[in-house]
């Protein structure tokens, strides 16, 4: 402001009248805004980055904590890169600087993870030294570190046990206790594996306290889910469009192209992890994967527990290649194969929370017919247990991407596209739990950072082209009297 006054002195009084002085800068626009994200990147613990934003300390300020206990301390200089936060403030929207009038941070994040996941390729990276494991085990979308006091057991299933008993001609029931990794050919694909530990701050590894195998074998009750979701195709008939019926979720209108719906297919098919695919189709634990492009304006997608992923055609309208579609796949796909549904109602019996199947796809799909069931959903959320399977959804995902030639940066740029379309606020997106895009972007920015630092980028595609040809084709569909675009 002085700046102009000054000018505008000079101009007066050297009596320069060819041209007016010059208007004063437009005031920057301004907004009071609250985001949830993690650090992206660090320059001190009063300036860093959540995604786009720039985040500085304002002068009035506060520092909060939710779920604080004694053990854990932290203060503004235990700010760094992965750790989440909230912030409230001033934003400037043409510059994306924040300024930060507190800080909130969930504590949390720095208590002891315990996590279920599911081996999709051979352990290397530890091994057995004078009685003891050690090294660092990548499963889970995760760098694992398995030190010498890291517990490393094997659990024998109740059918394992059963029949090395009636092998052993044994009828005392040994129990379901653990017992000591021995060798890591005890380790199979698909085999399931928890494990417990703290995420170190400083290189966002697991520093493993436990790591359990055992076999996944599908339960009953997970049968039965899978088989009261059963689907129904209705072809089209003359000018009226197929039908898909999915029990105890809802009815969809297929989109009438055929093409379009292979195209879905044949990326699915590529992203199922190989130890799925390669199961014969006679195993229970297959999952009977299906891929279906609905005609729905609203950019969604979602899955069932026996793999029906529905895709809406609207999402594919808005997305940007085929790398993005690839990503919301994947993370539909890791869904199913790493059982969150299921996982998540046996979460909500201990919990003593009754929650219906058709409510929770209510609640991730939107259907307001069934907000008093989702309004339990809802609640449910709050404990954040969903929003860990969430999490995993995420960072599985991007290994599925990578396993199939997809670019994984375009994950995180999803959320920038969703972002522009529809704002930074709250989402129901593809089961999120999260507050808004922010937080899924700044959480798969920091995926990549810290598990795929030394990843060839070269070779992975976006197949941006073909992605548009899908496009038109959709548009086409919906549209039958439209000027065909030829290409």
């Amino acid at each position: 402001m002085k700046r102009h006054v000054l000018l505008m002195a000079i101009v007066l009084e050297c009596a320069v009248l060819a041209s007016p002085a010059p208007a004063l800068a437009q005031a920057p626009k301004l907004k009071n805004v609250k985001i949830r994200g993690y650090v992206t990147e660090f320059r001190s613990p009063t300036s860093f980055d959540i995604e786009d934003y720039r985040i500085s300390r304002g002068e009035a300020f506060t520092l909060d904590f939710d779920n604080a206990s004694p053990e854990i301390t932290f203060g503004l200089n235990d700010i760094r890169v992965g750790v989440e936060l909230e912030i409230e403030g001033q934003l400037n929207e043409a510059t994306g600087d924040l300024k930060a009038r507190s800080i909130r941070v969930d504590l949390e994040q720095f208590k002891s993870i315990e996590q279920t996941a599911f081996v999709t390729a051979p352990p290397q990276g530890i091994q057995l030294l004078d009685g003891a494991w050690a090294g660092e085990l990548h499963a889970d979308g995760q760098t694992i570190l398995v030190t010498t006091t890291t517990k490393v057991l094997f659990k024998p299933t109740k059918r394992e046990k059963k029949l090395a008993e009636q092998a052993a001609k044994n009828k005392v029931d040994a129990g379901e206790e653990f017992e000591p990794l021995s060798s890591l050919d005890q380790v199979t694909l698909g085999m399931a594996m928890t494990y417990e530990g703290i995420r170190d701050r400083e290189t966002g590894r697991i520093v493993a306290e436990r790591v359990e195998f055992s076999t996944n074998d599908l339960e009953d009750g997970e049968a039965k889910l899978w088989k009261s979701l059963k689907t129904s195709i209705k072809p089209p008939q003359a000018l009226k469009p197929g039908e898909l019926k999915i029990d105890r979720v809802g009815k969809f209108t297929l989109l009438p192209d055929q093409a379009v719906q292979d195209y879905l297919a044949s990326i699915g098919r590529r992203l199922i992890p190989a130890y799925q695919a390669e199961l014969s189709d006679t195993d229970p634990r297959k999952i009977p994967f299906q891929f279906h492009v609905v005609l729905d304006d609203e950019a969604n997608a979602f899955a069932t527990p026996n793999g029906i992923v529905v895709v809406h055609s609207g999402l594919i309208e808005l997305l940007e290649n085929e790398a993005q579609l690839a990503a919301v796949i994947g993370h539909e796909i890791a869904h199913a194969t790493h059982e969150h549904t299921w996982r998540q109602q046996n979460f909500h019996k201990k919990k003593r929370i009754a929650i219906g199947i058709a409510g929770m796809f209510a609640a991730a799909y939107g259907l307001e017919t069934l907000s008093d069931i989702a309004d339990l959903v809802n609640g449910a959320i709050v404990n954040g247990h969903q929003r860990t399977l969430e999490n995993q959804s995420d960072r599985v995902g991007l290994q599925y991407m990578i396993n199939a030639g997809y670019d994984p940066r375009q994950a995180p740029a999803v959320w920038k596209v969703m972002a522009q379309e529809t704002g930074d606020d709250p989402t129901d997106f593809f089961w999120s739990s999260h507050d808004n895009h922010a937080t899924r972007r700044s959480y798969l920015m920091n995926e990549l950072k810290n598990n795929y630092r030394d990843l060839d980028y070269a070779p992975l595609v976006l197949n941006a082209g073909e992605y548009e040809r899908i496009k038109d084709a959709i548009e086409n569909a919906k549209n039958p009297k439209r000027k065909i675009k030829v290409n």
